[in-house]
């Protein structure tokens, strides 16, 4: 069974490798994740994220790992994370 959380998430500008665009409510999108405890992480995860509301550069989103031997633990309330494409950070989040 999917595991899928709330997160806030809080797109980076352009100017700073941010998104031109935030991804409409609904669409799929599937970022590497880093959360903030993971110091050195051996393996990158992807994560599937839908926008559920959308209010300027702040979005609420449901977010659940795409591989069942994911490091499940850390989707728990209150970790912060880091969403990436490629090396960019394009968003800062923390789970519900």
């Amino acid at each position: 069974m999917k595991k899928t959380v709330k997160a806030n998430i809080n797109w980076m500008p352009v100017a700073q490798g941010g998104r031109k665009t935030i991804l409409p409510v609904g669409m799929r999108y599937c970022p590497i994740i880093v959360f903030d405890s993971e110091q050195t992480p051996d393996t990158l995860w992807c994560v599937e994220l839908f926008n559920t509301s959308i209010k300027g550069r702040q979005s609420i989103a449901d977010l659940s790992y795409l591989a069942e031997d994911a490091p499940f633990h850390l989707l728990k309330s209150g970790s912060s994370f880091n969403l990436y494409e490629g090396q960019s950070v394009v968003a800062e989040g923390v789970i519900q």
